[in-house]
């Protein structure tokens, strides 16, 4: 089988968003001469936006060259309920407790949204198992995961499977979804593959960096992302030291230019001290960094200066010989380290501010 992997559209949520990365995702697919294009749940961001958009969803999923197999996630799970039409590409494995679906010389196996695996299902799926079926699932792998990774602001313990309980069912690659962040994949305990493939579009800020999708090729046990023209934020983020001023606003407009600012939402943080005048890195940062939102948390290198324990080394300083001190080339050199030393407990808060 050659799958094009992905999960957590959640079409309906920032709507025109969605959409054009669902549109990405089904060009990805033809592109890429998939037998299938599998979502690994929530789909939809909700009931109420599946009902809304499937009469006009249906053309999209009509004579592509390729299936489209989705799981019910969290968020959608009673979207499929009933008599629904969504177009005749698309199938839903929502039996439960799992579904099977032949494509090309292999086997999907879909479990739809729950809240545990139990194990009557778990002697099912290891039944089902074999070097030619994948198992698709929307799920809680249980490696640490925080809250922020599903971009929610909830619970992320849904479904939770640990990679042991996985590798015992023996599948060679575990497809799943609900984890937002970025493309994540770990071997199992059996030598499989399980995959997070990340949102396709950025939802919130704790999903970084441009978008994938993850073509599967099970015969040749093959694996790659694939990059989605879709949108996608992104963060720069730097603490400056004393005399880094200048290269740190290159290294803003260099991060800047690497970047589609017309699909991107970008923010550049950065904090520290600064040997420019306050106002001036300031302007020329903003200058710099454009389409991005500035956090500017920089100060000038004289808070560093004039702190008294600065104060107070410079006066220890004078008292000694600095030729006694084999690792020590002159006075300057001392008065950077401080200067360097200082200015990092003072952004961190070990130091407090006069």
């Amino acid at each position: 089988m050659r799958l094009l992997h992905t999960a957590d559209l959640h079409l309906g949520r920032d709507e025109g968003r969605t959409i054009d990365a669902l549109d990405a995702l089904l060009a990805a697919a033809a592109r890429e001469e998939v037998d299938a294009l599998t979502v690994g749940g929530d789909l939809f961001d909700s009931v109420a936006d599946a009902d809304e958009l499937r009469p006009t969803f249906r053309e999209r999923f009509t004579d592509n060259p390729f299936e489209v197999l989705v799981v019910p996630g969290n968020h959608d799970a009673a979207a499929f309920d009933g008599n629904v039409e969504f177009g005749p590409d698309l199938s839903v494995l929502s039996t439960d407790p799992y579904e099977t679906r032949s494509v090309a010389d292999g086997t999907v196996v879909g479990v739809p949204y729950r809240d545990e695996l139990g194990d009557e299902l778990f002697f099912s799926l290891q039944e089902q198992a074999t070097d030619d079926t994948v198992l698709l699932v929307h799920c809680t792998l249980d490696t640490g995961f925080a809250a922020s990774a599903t971009g929610e602001d909830e619970r992320t313990g849904y479904f939770p499977v640990q990679k042991e309980t996985l590798g015992e069912l023996g599948y060679e690659f575990v497809l799943a979804g609900h984890i937002h962040s970025d493309l994540y994949q770990t071997k199992l305990p059996n030598g499989g593959l399980f995959i997070y493939p990340g949102s396709p579009v950025a939802h919130s800020w704790s999903e970084l960096g441009r978008r994938h999708a993850v073509l599967v090729d099970t015969d040749d046990e093959n694996v790659q992302p694939v990059a989605l023209d879709t949108h996608y934020r992104d963060r720069f983020t730097e603490t400056v030291t004393p005399g880094e001023g200048y290269d740190a606003i290159e290294r803003v407009e260099r991060w800047i230019a690497g970047h589609d600012a017309d699909r991107a939402d970008l923010e550049v943080r950065v904090g520290g001290f600064t040997e420019i005048e306050e106002a001036a890195f300031d302007e020329r940062l903003r200058a710099v960094a454009g389409p991005a939102t500035v956090r500017n948390e920089t100060r000038g290198v004289g808070a560093v200066l004039d702190h008294p324990i600065y104060e107070d080394f410079v006066s220890r300083l004078d008292e000694l010989d600095l030729d006694e001190y084999d690792r020590v080339d002159d006075r300057e050199q001392v008065e950077r380290c401080l200067v360097d030393t200082l200015a990092h407990l003072l952004e961190t808060g070990e130091v407090t501010h006069v």
